[in-house]
């Protein structure tokens, strides 16, 4: 999925790429923990996710939410399967 970035300046791409990243990185080492997964299972399982499309949006606001809550997401999405 695209990430449209056309509405945001520079400073804020940046912050949002950044903070993108730790959030993707603290999920992944969520599902590690948590579900006992695999380093390359615990991405495969994040990159396949909609939270993660969603995460990837800006205008939705998640990335600035904290691991746990995104997780809470992941969790009941992956429960759901």
């Amino acid at each position: 999925m695209p990430t449209d970035f056309n509405h945001l300046t520079d400073e804020e791409r940046r912050d949002f790429e950044f903070l993108r990243e730790r959030r993707l990185a603290q999920l992944a080492a969520l599902l590690i923990e948590e579900r006992g997964l695999s380093f390359s299972d615990a991405f495969r399982e994040l990159y396949n996710s909609e939270t993660y499309e969603k995460l990837n949006d800006p205008r939705s606001g998640l990335y600035i939410q904290s691991a746990r809550y995104l997780y809470s997401f992941l969790e009941n999405e992956l429960n759901s399967l």
